[in-house]
C-alpha cells in the first residue's frame, strides 16, 4: 500500500492542507506591499529583491486563509520564516492562536520564553494586529513587568526585543480589566 492510499487516523484537521492562495489575495497582498517586503522593508527597486506572497501564520496553526493572513515578503524573509517556524511546536501554536484575546496571545508567548529576548517580529506575528506594541504595554496594567531592550537595525528598519521579568495569573477577562483601568485613568486625568 502506498502512502497516498493509507487512511488517516485521528480527528480530521480543521483546515485544508493546500498552499494555494487565490489570485485575488495574491494581487491584494502585492498591491498593499507597494514594492517593499512587508517584513524587512527592502524594496524591489532599491534592493533588487523578489517578493513572494505567503501566509503570515501557517495554516496548520489553525488560522484560516484571508486577506489579513497573506503578505508579500522578500525571498530571504520567506526562507528565514520557514526555517524559524520549523522549530515551533505546531500544537502549542494552534492553542496560542486560538486565544481570542491579543493580550493573552502576547502574554503566553512572553511566558513561554520567560527571561529570553523575544524579537519584536515574533510578537508582531503572534498579535496579528497593527497596534500590538500598545497591547504589550497594557500587560503592565495587570502587574506584568516587561523590559524593552535597545533596538537593533536590520535593512534600515529598527527592531526591538522584549523580555518578560514578572507575570501574574490571568484575570477572567484581561481585555476588560485593561479597558476599565484605562477608563479610570482617563477619568483621574480629567479631574486633575
Amino acid at each position: 500500500m502506498t502512502n497516498r492510499h493509507r487512511k488517516a487516523k485521528g480527528p480530521k484537521a480543521r483546515y485544508r492542507n493546500t498552499d494555494s492562495i487565490t489570485g485575488r489575495l495574491r494581487g491584494e497582498a502585492l498591491y498593499k506591499a507597494r514594492g517593499r517586503c512587508s517584513n524587512c522593508g527592502r524594496s524591489i527597486e532599491k534592493h533588487d529583491v523578489v517578493l513572494v506572497v505567503d501566509y503570515k501564520v501557517p495554516r496548520p496553526w489553525g488560522v484560516l486563509p484571508g486577506q489579513d493572513n497573506v503578505w508579500a515578503i522578500c525571498e530571504d524573509c520567506a526562507k528565514g520564516k520557514k526555517i524559524c517556524f520549523r522549530s515551533v511546536d505546531a500544537a502549542w501554536m494552534r492553542r496560542l492562536m486560538a486565544l481570542k484575546s491579543v493580550h493573552m496571545r502576547l502574554g503566553e508567548t512572553l511566558k513561554a520564553l520567560k527571561g529570553q529576548l523575544v524579537p519584536a517580529q515574533v510578537l508582531d506575528f503572534v498579535a496579528n494586529q497593527d497596534d500590538w506594541k500598545k497591547r504589550v504595554r497594557e500587560l503592565r496594567y495587570l502587574g506584568w513587568e516587561i523590559d524593552v531592550l535597545n533596538p537593533s537595525q536590520h535593512h534600515g528598519r529598527l527592531f526591538s526585543c522584549y523580555r518578560l521579568t514578572k507575570f501574574c495569573t490571568w484575570p477572567e477577562d484581561p481585555t476588560g480589566v485593561i479597558r476599565r483601568y484605562e477608563q479610570e485613568r482617563a477619568k483621574r486625568n480629567r479631574l486633575s
